[in-house]
């Protein structure tokens, strides 16, 4: 009987273990075509949010615009120097300029702020400082 309750324990503990893994979530890396500085992507929050990383240097404007404008939100942070920065953190999508001091790779989490499953837009661009 001790053996089922441990064995019947155990499963449980692994069912809601793999439930969580399932559901967390990984980042997708924005690319841009040669020759270009921006990038479009479509995508859902579904439940859970939906997570981007992009590499930018040091010096440059990353530009943000989120669509729609309700019933989403947006978050940018990064790691650096000076540890864990978050840059950005609106709960409303719109358009969005960021100055980077420092280079390296930016997360954006888009996600809804009604707990439903909500489609977006979300153009990135990046430029020199200098071309502002």
């Amino acid at each position: 009987m001790r053996n089922k309750i441990i064995t019947s324990t155990l499963l449980i503990i692994f069912a809601i273990t793999s439930a969580i893994c399932a559901n967390a979530q990984t980042a997708k890396r924005i690319q841009f075509a040669k020759g270009k500085s921006s990038a479009t992507i479509q995508g859902n929050t579904g439940s859970y949010g939906a997570t981007y990383v992009v590499r930018a240097r040091a010096g440059q404007k990353m530009t943000l615009n989120l669509t729609p404008t309700q019933k989403v939100g947006i978050k940018v942070e990064t790691t650096g120097a000076d540890g864990h920065q978050i840059l950005l953190r609106e709960a409303r999508g719109g358009r969005y300029e960021i100055y980077l001091e420092e280079g390296g790779d930016f997360t954006m989490f888009i996600g809804s702020t009604n707990n439903q499953p909500v489609p977006f837009t979300l153009t990135v661009k990046i430029t020199r400082m200098a071309d502002i």
